[in-house]
């Protein structure tokens, strides 16, 4: 599946490294086809763009294409926006004189006539965000660059999650160890949160792992301190935009990324671009009835995925089972138990991986994503787990999907929420599709 996004009437399309690319608008007004009050398409011309403003979209779509797909040669970039190489050349130039982004050195391995290109990517320590990871009793924050580098980081418990002066003193206290005296020129801040957020009003609605932040404006209040642009989003949407720039997911217009562990959660990411919803109130597929007259869960529900695929579950049957170290039984736990040989470990595992497919398979079905990504203790049961879970949810997909399912451990797992945070800033700087 690609992604499209339209400019003046033309698009760019991404589908992987083949697809086709960027459509770099021309400083000529374009027709474009509008409705009447009867349906009918009626022709009329777009807003004429100013010289300066059609730099900028035609910046927007170099650099989004080298944040999906990675190293790009002035050819590559001319082959894919069909346009000369001359003009990539124009728009690459203030790009390259800014020091945002550099020339590698040519790959002469490529199969290819003609002089090999050198590929354009972000110069190492351009374009530097901090990043926040809010988690339910920790606070990670990082420097990191354009490149997706962790230039520094740091980790520090919570002092109260349930006072919002607090966390904020926390979230201030964790950037001052990361971002250089004097500071440098950073573009933002990106905060990831456990909870429902308002994006636009850098407002936290709700967080049950962070009870002190909801309702507070956590953007506007860390903004006034710091100085600076703050940007907030939920901690499963960033961890899908850290796996659109970075990880599994650069390339791949629909995907998935799936946080176990004590809690379910996803970012899913359509068309390129992060499925928000219209107010934020989305990704909650841990709270989905999956067990008609189930267990209570913690949201007040009955049934629902996270009573059956977290690891209190995994913890309440290891017990039951009589399975050593019960009490902190986690995937790679009992993974290592499993493969000692152990019957009841090896059945438990199996049941892991089968009611974690009970939900990926419900993702397929809704939105058929072409990668599910997972993170956190899934990862912990490598590909033992991971062969488990994408057998058991091709078992539970609909014939015709089954073949397209692709389930992957992400190799950034929790950095992806940091990276996000830092994808949060690049994104609203430069324009690009979140």
């Amino acid at each position: 599946m690609s992604s499209r996004h339209t400019i003046l009437g033309g698009s760019c399309g991404y589908d992987g490294a083949t697809g086709p690319g960027p459509d770099f608008p021309s400083e000529e007004a374009v027709e474009i086809g509008r409705t009447d009050g009867n349906g009918a398409r009626s022709r009329s011309l777009a807003p004429v763009l100013s010289p300066s403003r059609i730099g900028d979209v035609n910046r927007s779509r170099v650099l989004q294409a080298l944040c999906d797909l990675g190293p790009l040669s002035r050819a590559d970039l001319a082959r894919m926006a069909g346009v000369p190489r001359a003009t990539i050349s124009g728009i690459v130039r203030p790009l390259l004189e800014s020091k945002l982004i550099e020339e590698g050195q040519p790959d002469r391995h490529r199969n290819r006539v003609g002089k090999p290109g050198r590929p354009l990517w972000f110069r190492s320590k351009a374009g530097l965000s901090g990043a926040v990871a809010l988690r339910g009793d920790t606070c990670e924050t990082a420097l990191v660059s354009a490149r997706g580098e962790i230039l520094a980081d740091h980790a520090a418990d919570l002092s109260d999650p349930a006072d919002p002066k607090a966390v904020l003193r926390d979230i201030l206290g964790g950037l001052s160890r990361v971002l250089p005296s004097p500071r440098p020129d950073i573009l933002g801040i990106g905060v990831a949160v456990p909870g429902v957020c308002d994006t636009a009003g850098g407002r936290v609605i709700g967080s049950s792992q962070i009870p002190g932040l909801t309702g507070f404006r956590l953007a506007a209040a860390l903004g006034r301190r710091l100085g600076a642009s703050v940007l907030i989003d939920n901690d499963c949407r960033a961890q899908a935009l850290g796996e659109k720039w970075f990880g599994e997911g650069r390339g791949v217009g629909t995907f998935a990324a799936i946080q176990t562990g004590h809690g379910l959660g996803v970012g899913l990411v359509m068309n390129g671009q992060v499925f928000r919803g219209e107010d934020g109130r989305v990704g909650e597929i841990g709270h989905v009835p999956v067990v008609p007259g189930g267990a209570r869960c913690r949201c007040g529900l009955r049934g629902c995925w996270e009573t059956i695929a977290t690891l209190p579950w995994v913890r309440s049957e290891a017990r039951r089972r009589g399975l050593p170290g019960a009490a902190r039984m986690d995937a790679r736990a009992l993974t290592a138990l499993a493969r000692s040989g152990s019957r009841d470990a090896r059945a438990l595992l199996d049941r892991y991986a089968d009611h974690l497919a009970i939900g990926l398979a419900l993702l397929m079905q809704l939105v058929n994503p072409r990668r599910l990504i997972l993170h956190g203790d899934a990862g912990g049961g490598g590909e033992d787990l991971r062969r488990r879970i994408e057998e058991r949810t091709r078992a539970r997909a609909l014939p015709y999907l089954r073949a397209g399912v692709d389930v992957v451990l992400s190799r950034l797992d929790q950095q992806a929420t940091l990276l996000g945070s830092a994808g949060l800033v690049l994104s609203e700087t430069f324009n690009l599709a979140t």
